[in-house]
């Protein structure tokens, strides 16, 4: 009776371990791919609202991103200039001392401009800005920075933008690592192609303010596709919002340098 009862308890728990096991494989449940890649983030605010005059309150938020095993100073300097943020070694305490002091001084800044105007009613003044992991596979990393704010006037701002690092080289990509021909003419019909072909059914193209569409240096990709985005007023009204205009490697081909195909394999 005593051996039955053994046997009874190994058996249940194989089967829970089986089902436990069947269970994580059902959710999905993965490693995060930044895990894979022994890449950390951590992240730092500031935040706060302060009323600078009688009819004008300002509220400011920024956060930014931290990168405890990025070592390399010259990625450091282009990651964090995008948000316009300087420090020695860009630590997390250096970087909560950067946004702060950015923080006080916007407050400082809005007081000083209402000194000479002054709003008729009570209004919110913003200041918003955001840094966002977009993607990282194969040790590139494509970061996003999103600002947003409100000074006045008929409505706000918007803006967003794209850089993008190869974290074995240690340097940041550029256009120039990815094409080997930057002609206008040429590139203008390309990117004006590929924007109408995509802009079926969003109606941007209604709203463009340009004949000839230029390279520029917002862009990210992925393994088949060179992405282009435009902010408001670049090429269109800011009714259109932000242009994103998705250039197939298929369509350009004969542009594309050969170190930059080997690095993303593209055949």
């Amino acid at each position: 009776m005593k051996t039955l009862l053994l046997h009874f308890t190994a058996l249940t728990v194989l089967l829970t371990a089986c089902s436990q096991k069947k269970q994580t494989e059902k959710s999905g449940a993965q490693p995060s791919e930044d895990k894979i890649a022994a890449f950390e983030v951590d992240s730092v605010v500031a935040a706060d609202s302060v009323m600078v005059a009688d009819s004008v309150t300002a509220s400011f938020k920024m956060t930014t991103l931290v990168f405890p095993t990025i070592l390399n100073k010259t990625i450091l300097d282009s990651i964090y200039a995008g948000q316009n943020i300087k420090t020695k070694s860009f630590s997390k305490i250096e970087l909560q001392g950067a946004l702060d002091s950015l923080k006080n001084n916007y407050f400082s800044q809005t007081k000083e401009s209402l000194t000479d105007f002054m709003p008729g009613f009570a209004q919110e003044w913003t200041q918003n800005s955001i840094m966002k992991v977009f993607a990282h596979k194969d040790d590139i990393l494509t970061l996003t920075y999103l600002s947003d704010g409100y000074t006045g006037g008929a409505h706000g701002y918007y803006n967003e933008m794209y850089r993008v690092f190869d974290l074995k080289s240690g340097r940041q990509i550029t256009l120039n690592d990815i094409i080997n021909n930057r002609d206008a003419q040429v590139w203008s019909r390309i990117l004006m192609t590929q924007f109408l072909q995509g802009d079926l059914d969003r109606g941007q193209a209604e709203m463009l303010l340009e004949k000839d569409i230029p390279l520029n240096k917002n862009f990210y990709f992925d393994n088949a596709n060179l992405y282009f985005l435009y902010n408001q007023y670049e090429i269109a009204a800011y009714a259109a919002g932000p242009v994103l205009i998705k250039v197939p490697f298929s369509e350009i081909k004969p542009f594309l340098q050969p170190k930059f195909r080997t690095r993303i394999n593209l055949k």
